[in-house]
């Protein structure tokens, strides 16, 4: 029979188990002491690991709640190299899974959207209106919304997930949307004849 003694870190030793009671027989306690050897060590003979047929010990790391995954992991690679010159030579360190993979392609993603969204507008709106400084505006307008979110969720302590990735991306392409739609509706307001602060105002409205 086989059971497990859940702790936490108040037990030190393994001589302050053996007082711990494990049932009860004949309406008295059975402590862990009578029905078990207790003694300090690291052996566990009832699991192992293996890596590709070779034993190995597994050691799986979960990061804190509201920590950042990533750089979790960089700080656990960066610490990687100390860790093995301090161990035997024989012994052998490997990464067997990386689960932010999935995240820095999410992140590669939306940057190379956000870098295919700005140059769009760019060339939309050069090609459409022909006017260089109108093409300047919308294309200083995904930035500095970007640098400003960013700004925002630094202040409140918020790290970029697959979810604030996604809003990022919809986000971007209403800015794009917006900006193209508004500097046209500009154009078409001076072309009638319309001052500019006149027609920025109008053309925000219709």
């Amino acid at each position: 029979m086989t059971a497990d003694i859940v702790a936490n870190d108040q037990i030190s030793i393994a001589d302050d188990y053996k007082p711990i009671v494990v049932g009860y027989h004949n309406g008295g306690a059975v402590r862990l002491a009578d029905v078990a050897n207790v003694t300090d060590a690291v052996s566990n003979i009832r699991s192992a690991g293996f890596l590709n047929g070779i034993p190995a010990v597994m050691m799986i790391i979960f990061r804190q709640p509201g920590a950042n995954i990533i750089q979790t992991v960089d700080n656990i690679r960066s610490e990687l190299p100390y860790l093995k010159a301090s161990i035997p030579q024989g012994i052998d360190t490997t990464i067997v899974l990386d689960r932010t993979t999935t995240i820095r392609a999410s992140v590669s993603d939306v940057e190379r959207s956000l870098m295919i969204s700005v140059a769009l507008v760019i060339l939309v709106v050069f090609i459409f209106l022909r006017n260089p400084r109108a093409t300047l505006i919308p294309s200083v307008a995904v930035p500095v919304s970007l640098i400003g979110t960013f700004a925002v969720m630094y202040l409140l302590g918020y790290s970029l997930d697959n979810l604030s990735l996604m809003a990022l991306t919809i986000s971007t392409g209403f800015v794009v949307d917006d900006a193209i739609v508004v500097m046209e509706n500009i154009s078409r307001h001076l072309e009638t004849g319309m001052k500019p602060f006149a027609a920025a105002l109008k053309a925000r409205r219709r």
